[in-house]
Protein backbone atom coordinates (compact mmCIF):
# COMPACT_ATOMS: atom_id res chain seq x y z
CA UNK A 1 0.00 0.00 0.00
CA UNK A 2 1.33 3.40 -0.85
CA UNK A 3 0.96 6.42 1.33
CA UNK A 4 -0.03 9.57 -0.51
CA UNK A 5 2.05 11.69 1.85
CA UNK A 6 -0.74 12.69 4.20
CA UNK A 7 -1.34 10.96 7.48
CA UNK A 8 -4.67 10.83 9.24
CA UNK A 9 -4.77 12.95 12.40
CA UNK A 10 -4.67 11.09 15.67
CA UNK A 11 -8.01 10.91 17.49
CA UNK A 12 -8.57 14.17 19.33
CA UNK A 13 -5.77 15.88 17.44
CA UNK A 14 -8.23 18.34 15.93
CA UNK A 15 -8.85 19.64 19.46
CA UNK A 16 -5.19 20.58 19.86
CA UNK A 17 -4.25 23.51 17.66
CA UNK A 18 -0.88 23.79 16.02
CA UNK A 19 1.39 26.50 17.36
CA UNK A 20 1.23 28.20 13.97
CA UNK A 21 -2.56 28.42 14.38
CA UNK A 22 -2.14 30.33 17.63
CA UNK A 23 0.86 32.54 17.04
CA UNK A 24 0.45 35.38 14.62
CA UNK A 25 3.62 35.53 12.60
CA UNK A 26 3.99 38.97 11.10
CA UNK A 27 4.79 39.18 7.43
CA UNK A 28 8.18 40.73 6.87
CA UNK A 29 9.44 42.36 3.76
CA UNK A 30 13.08 41.85 2.84
CA UNK A 31 13.84 45.35 4.15
CA UNK A 32 12.50 44.53 7.63
CA UNK A 33 14.29 41.23 8.16
CA UNK A 34 17.27 41.24 10.48
CA UNK A 35 20.54 40.75 8.69
CA UNK A 36 21.62 38.03 11.12
CA UNK A 37 20.02 35.81 13.73
CA UNK A 38 21.96 37.71 16.38
CA UNK A 39 19.83 40.79 15.67
CA UNK A 40 16.60 39.01 16.60
CA UNK A 41 15.26 39.84 20.05
CA UNK A 42 14.56 36.26 21.12
CA UNK A 43 13.21 37.36 24.49
CA UNK A 44 10.60 39.46 22.67
CA UNK A 45 9.74 36.58 20.35
CA UNK A 46 9.39 34.19 23.30
CA UNK A 47 7.28 36.72 25.21
CA UNK A 48 4.97 37.21 22.24
CA UNK A 49 4.58 33.47 21.74
CA UNK A 50 3.84 32.93 25.46
CA UNK A 51 1.27 35.75 25.48
CA UNK A 52 -0.52 34.54 22.35
CA UNK A 53 -0.55 30.90 23.45
CA UNK A 54 -1.78 31.90 26.90
CA UNK A 55 -4.56 34.11 25.49
CA UNK A 56 -5.68 31.40 23.08
CA UNK A 57 -5.67 28.68 25.72
CA UNK A 58 -7.52 30.92 28.17
CA UNK A 59 -10.31 31.40 25.61
CA UNK A 60 -10.54 27.67 24.90
CA UNK A 61 -10.41 26.70 28.57
CA UNK A 62 -13.03 29.35 29.39
CA UNK A 63 -15.39 27.93 26.79
CA UNK A 64 -14.91 24.36 28.05
CA UNK A 65 -15.34 25.44 31.66
CA UNK A 66 -18.57 27.28 30.82
CA UNK A 67 -20.02 24.15 29.21
CA UNK A 68 -18.92 21.90 32.08
CA UNK A 69 -20.10 24.37 34.71
CA UNK A 70 -23.48 24.62 33.00
CA UNK A 71 -23.82 20.83 32.95
CA UNK A 72 -22.76 20.49 36.58
CA UNK A 73 -25.09 23.22 37.79
CA UNK A 74 -27.97 21.90 35.76
CA UNK A 75 -27.66 18.40 37.20
CA UNK A 76 -27.09 19.75 40.72
CA UNK A 77 -29.92 22.28 40.65
CA UNK A 78 -32.55 20.23 38.82
CA UNK A 79 -33.67 18.28 41.92
CA UNK A 80 -33.81 21.48 43.99
CA UNK A 81 -35.86 23.27 41.33
CA UNK A 82 -38.21 20.29 41.13
CA UNK A 83 -38.67 20.28 44.92
CA UNK A 84 -39.32 24.03 45.05
CA UNK A 85 -41.79 23.73 42.18
CA UNK A 86 -43.72 20.94 43.89
CA UNK A 87 -43.72 22.85 47.20
CA UNK A 88 -45.00 26.04 45.56
CA UNK A 89 -47.66 24.10 43.68
CA UNK A 90 -48.89 22.44 46.88
CA UNK A 91 -48.81 25.73 48.83
CA UNK A 92 -50.80 27.46 46.09
CA UNK A 93 -53.33 24.61 46.03
CA UNK A 94 -53.77 24.81 49.82
CA UNK A 95 -54.19 28.59 49.80
CA UNK A 96 -56.70 28.46 46.97
CA UNK A 97 -58.65 25.77 48.81
CA UNK A 98 -58.62 27.87 52.02
CA UNK A 99 -59.82 30.95 50.08
CA UNK A 100 -62.62 28.95 48.45
CA UNK A 101 -63.65 27.42 51.79
CA UNK A 102 -63.76 30.88 53.38
CA UNK A 103 -65.74 32.37 50.50
CA UNK A 104 -68.30 29.53 50.63
CA UNK A 105 -68.62 29.85 54.41
CA UNK A 106 -69.15 33.61 54.15
CA UNK A 107 -71.78 33.18 51.44
CA UNK A 108 -73.64 30.54 53.45
CA UNK A 109 -73.59 32.83 56.49
CA UNK A 110 -74.87 35.75 54.38
CA UNK A 111 -77.73 33.66 52.97
CA UNK A 112 -78.69 32.43 56.43
CA UNK A 113 -78.79 36.01 57.72
CA UNK A 114 -81.23 37.01 54.95
CA UNK A 115 -83.50 33.97 55.44
CA UNK A 116 -86.95 35.05 56.64
CA UNK A 117 -87.99 33.88 60.04
CA UNK A 118 -90.27 30.82 59.72
CA UNK A 119 -92.55 31.99 62.63
CA UNK A 120 -93.93 35.03 60.89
Amino acid sequence: MSNSGSTAPKPGAEAIPMLTEIVEVPAYSADNLPATLREIDWDEVASRVRRQVSDHLAERIGAVLNVELHKALQSALAPAVDTVSRTLHETLRQRMQAAIDEAVALEIARVRMKKPDARS
